[in-house]
């Protein structure tokens, strides 16, 4: 009747896990934390969001738990979904939401959050799920906002999604509704866990128990099964009890989401006296700071004291195994690798699993793993049945049935696990992909086995290093995710010495995934050590959501030094999401980053202003005005009109240059010139150029063209004029000149003429449309005039010094992806 399917599994891909349950009419409900890369998981696997309703968050809400929410929203709109509620354990869901509302914003979409404080429920016709809030042990202040923060809140959600459609040039920040000031976070955050309850079905019908006792065929038939008495000709009754069995009952599920170990004595007082006896499963999403140890334990064996069939499901970043989440990604990646060997690593999947953990529920520990244990002294014992304790992992399925008359629930639940050991997945995935492609010198053992673990990062470190993270448009895909260049450019001192300056010029959506499956543990420190800038083009969701990850993994390789900082270059409207998601979570990091506005960057006089959001006291005023003057309209339409007719103050004094921050960037970082021009895209869009010193006597010039149509007059011919690198959006294929127009982006033709304007010394070309991993087009190009130039993938590993390499296998490169071609062609056909 009942399927759990898991989305997302705590791993390198995906932090934490998120499951899908499905009934039999096809109604889906999501349950967990909706972290970076669930859509693309979404994507993976093929999983149809039509018939979904209800998203439940789980545990506390950070950006590690909810940082793919926001384009899961996105893309769930685009696919013509009209409603949304997200159910989670009190308001700060609505400061959540409220925090996107400079970027996130659809239209003909209803998103709606259900608040649900302890023990409150959300109920149709097949399930009931009850809401279980557990609060640390230190919380004190139970109210998180004043009635007029929640009312500030709860209208901005609303206004972020209208019904109508808005303009070509609609500014959020120019919307009345959204440019409101957030309430002061000054709060402890709760953990919120749920309890499923699967409605009951009638039992079969006892056609000849009907007929014994004289009912009628047809509608009296029906009304019996509606539970409904009837009564004969004779005056006897027939009640529904004497013609059916007994109801079907369905076991019971608990989601269980504790974030650290301080929780564990709070869920211990909740359940010490909780009926599990109906109980068919639990799944507990443990945190990283959960340790496995004996108090762990014996909070799980409390609930196989009153039902010894409870079956127990685990996920915990030191339990699940480190599969990986996007095989389509892997796959292209493998065959990248077995062309360009030294341009690609393979995604790592080196696991540290919890040697507790393993032993005490005698599981088999997969190969390659290395061991970590908590407790050095004693080795852990339980009483729960082995058998009965399970890995979540990520093609576990849980199936829930009802319970026949006479049998107990144990049965009910079945637990399936279909993952492949990793070792397995590298040697299927090579000897199916890979063989039959017959590319000279290539074999498993060069491929995989030697190269797995090879850090593939230039070994020259005084050349330029250019690294792919995402090179896709829109929204993560199978095979691209969105899009993110580092750039590695090396300053050599006085000393001759060698500095290195990496620039991370935007970051979509699980960038940090990128980087965790690219990179050792040594070499991901070193990059974000040597991390110095962040770079934020736009405000298009598909260029930024992956950036408040970064700045948090940056702060935990730079926080034991307190003179290092980071420069964020960014719209100025995205650096009040920062702080507002910082103050949420992490308002140390707030100290160390330097912001600087792209406005102020730009090459030009006249400098845009911003405007001054309105307080939430005053917001409040100005909506209980409007609902006053309009009492007797027929409807908030009225008052939405009356209200965008106001204007929003301006903030003169956001045309002052923050030159002392600017000249301190140029001296810190060694930077000669940084230069941005208003990017041809939408409202608060730029290019940059920064041209770096190399040494005492040499510079190194890049340009990021960001989202734009060709912008021949601000950016090839002024500040980009004669850049070493360029890098550029190549959105559409030149036969979709209108598609390019309309919606603002390049066509691979329009890219080169920008770079040939330029006096490009070379050309990297990005940003492709996400479709599947083809070359992109070679045939009717205009003449490069770059000396070198090559088209991005994920994950490739570029030395400018031969940046021209892939042009020899370029040939090869597009006969790599005929199966993937083929596939989509299938799907499009399937969906027509």
């Amino acid at each position: 009747m009942y399927t759990i399917n898991t989305i997302t599994q705590s791993c390198s891909d995906t932090k934490h896990p998120l499951l899908l349950l499905t009934n039999v009419h096809g109604e889906k409900y999501m349950f967990g934390k909706i972290g970076e890369g669930a859509q693309r998981a979404i994507t993976e696997n093929k999983i149809r969001l039509s018939k979904l309703e209800n998203i439940f968050l789980t545990g506390e809400l950070d950006w590690s738990s909810t940082g793919g929410l926001a384009g899961l929203i996105l893309t769930i709109a685009d696919q013509g979904k009209q409603k949304i509620i997200l159910n989670y354990g009190n308001s700060l869901v609505n400061y959540v939401v409220s925090s996107w509302r400079y970027f996130v914003f659809r239209f003909g979409i209803k998103l709606k959050s259900n608040i649900m404080t302890n023990s409150n429920s959300y109920s149709d016709k097949f399930i009931n799920v009850k809401s279980i809030v557990v609060k640390p042990p230190s919380q004190t202040n139970e109210k998180l906002f004043t009635s007029n923060e929640n009312f500030v809140l709860d209208t901005i959600v609303k206004n972020m999604f209208p019904k109508h459609e808005p303009t070509e040039k609609y500014d959020p920040t120019a919307d009345p509704h959204l440019n409101v000031e957030l309430p002061r976070i000054d709060f402890e955050q709760t953990t919120t866990n749920y309890e499923i309850q699967f409605n009951s079905i009638r039992g079969k019908f006892l056609v000849k128990e009907a007929l014994n006792l004289g009912v009628p065929k047809g509608p009296s038939f029906a009304k019996l099964t509606k539970g409904e008495s009837i009564t004969l000709q004779d005056g006897s009754v027939v009640t529904p009890e004497q013609v059916l069995e007994k109801p079907r009952n369905f076991p019971k599920i608990l989601i269980l989401d504790i974030p650290n170990d301080s929780y564990i004595p709070e869920f211990v007082k909740q359940f010490q006296s909780y009926d599990s006896s109906d109980l068919g499963a639990i799944y507990y999403f443990l945190n990283k700071d959960i340790t496995i140890n004996d108090t762990l334990i014996k909070f799980m064996e409390l609930f196989n004291a009153k039902n010894a069939a409870v079956q127990h499901i685990v996920s915990h970043p030191n339990v699940s195994p480190n599969n990986l989440a996007f095989v389509g990604s892997a796959i292209v990646t493998l065959k990248s690798k077995a062309l360009q060997p030294n341009n690609y690593n393979l995604p790592r999947t080196n696991d540290l699993l919890s040697k507790d953990f393993y032993e005490t529920f005698g599981k088999q520990v997969p190969t390659g793993t290395s061991l970590i244990q908590s407790n050095s002294d004693t080795q852990l014992s339980t009483t729960i049945p082995q058998s009965q304790v399970h890995i979540l992992q990520k093609r576990t399925t849980v199936t829930i049935d009802a319970s026949s008359i006479d049998t107990s629930s144990k049965d009910d639940v079945k637990f399936k696990d279909n993952t492949m050991p990793q070792e397995k997945v590298w040697k299927e995935l090579y000897s199916t992909h890979i063989e039959p492609l017959e590319l000279p010198t290539t074999s498993y053992e060069n491929v995989i086995s030697t190269e797995n673990n090879f850090n593939n990062s230039s070994d020259k470190s005084d050349h330029v290093e250019i690294i792919t993270f995402g090179t896709g448009s829109a929204l993560p895909s199978k095979y691209r995710n969105v899009v993110s260049t580092l750039v590695k450019i090396p300053y050599r001192d006085e000393n001759n010495e060698i500095i290195q300056r990496n620039i991370l010029l935007d970051a979509g959506e699980n960038t940090i995934g990128q980087i965790n499956r690219t990179f050792s543990d040594i070499v991901r420190k070193q990059m974000f050590l040597d991390l110095k800038i962040i770079y934020l083009s736009h405000l298009h969701a598909d260029h930024h959501l992956g950036i408040i990850s970064i700045l948090k993994e940056w702060y935990t390789y730079n926080k034991s030094n307190t003179e290092a900082k980071i420069y964020l270059v960014c719209p100025w409207q995205y650096n009040k999401f920062v702080k507002e998601w910082l103050l949420l979570e992490s308002p140390e990091i707030l100290l160390r980053i330097s912001y600087i506005s792209c406005e102020h960057l730009i090459n030009d006089k006249y400098l845009r202003v911003e405007t001054k959001p309105i307080s939430v006291n005053e917001y409040v005023d100005i909506m209980h005005d409007e609902i006053s003057d309009n009492e007797e309209s027929s409807g908030s339409e009225t008052e939405v009109r009356s209200l965008k007719k106001r204007k929003l103050e301006l903030n003169n004094t956001s045309t002052f240059r923050n030159l002392n921050m600017i000249r301190s960037m140029y001296h810190d970082l060694h930077i000669e010139k940084f230069q941005t021009c208003r990017a041809i895209h939408c409202s608060w869009a730029y290019s940059n150029s920064i041209t770096f010193q190399t040494s005492a006597t040499t510079t190194f010039k890049v340009s990021y063209s960001g989202d734009t149509r060709p912008n021949f007059t601000d950016f090839s011919k002024r500040i980009g004029q004669n850049s070493d690198l360029l890098i550029h959006e190549a959105t559409l294929d030149n036969e979709l000149q209108e598609d390019a127009i309309q919606k603002r982006h390049c066509t691979i033709n329009e890219a080169i003429k920008v770079s040939n304007k330029m006096n490009a010394r070379k050309l990297l070309l990005t940003h492709f449309s996400q479709r599947y991993p083809k070359i992109p087009s070679l045939s009717n190009n205009v003449d490069i005039k770059a000396k070198e130039y090559c088209f991005a993938f994920d994950g490739m590993i570029v030395d400018y010094e031969k940046m021209g390499e892939q042009t020899a296998v370029l040939p090869k490169l597009t006969d790599l992806f005929v199966e993937e071609a083929e596939e989509e062609e299938e799907n499009d056909t399937t969906e027509l």
